[in-house]
């Protein structure tokens, strides 16, 4: 009985998650809306999404490239080339400000993903996602 209440009760009543969800009915929306409306050659990025899974999600789900993101960090630890270019691109848009947009063009970058609107229309927006079309 004890052990019945330490694996199932108390993790109950503590609201324990052992599986965040991470597929939002908003992600999905976004994720078709790139996959609908987008070119298969534009450059995703979610500046500002920190550690979040979300970024990587959106690159399976809409098939278009994500610029950089946390979870793709995690391939520098086999090449060497790809992690300079990885830390190069994630001091980039870790801390966004809406002066960057320009640089994030001569990036390569196509459009970016935030959850607070600017000052100009979006080219999509839902509850949770705001994307501009900056190239």
């Amino acid at each position: 009985m004890v052990a019945f209440g330490a694996f199932f009760v108390i993790p109950a009543l503590g609201g324990v998650v052992n599986y965040p969800r991470l597929h939002t009915k908003d992600l999905a929306e976004l994720s078709a809306w790139a996959r609908d409306n987008t070119g298969r050659d534009a450059v995703f990025v979610f500046p500002g999404a920190n550690r979040s899974l979300a970024p990587g999600i959106f690159r399976s789900e809409a098939l278009r490239a994500v610029y950089a993101d946390w979870k793709g960090g995690g391939q520098v630890n086999y090449l060497k080339d790809l992690g300079e270019q990885w830390w190069f691109r994630w001091r980039q848009i870790r801390d966004f400000k809406p002066a960057d947009l320009p640089q994030y063009t001569a990036s390569g970058i196509s459009y970016v993903v935030l959850q607070q609107p600017l000052a100009r229309a979006p080219q999509f927006q839902n509850a949770t996602y705001v994307v501009y079309q900056i190239k």
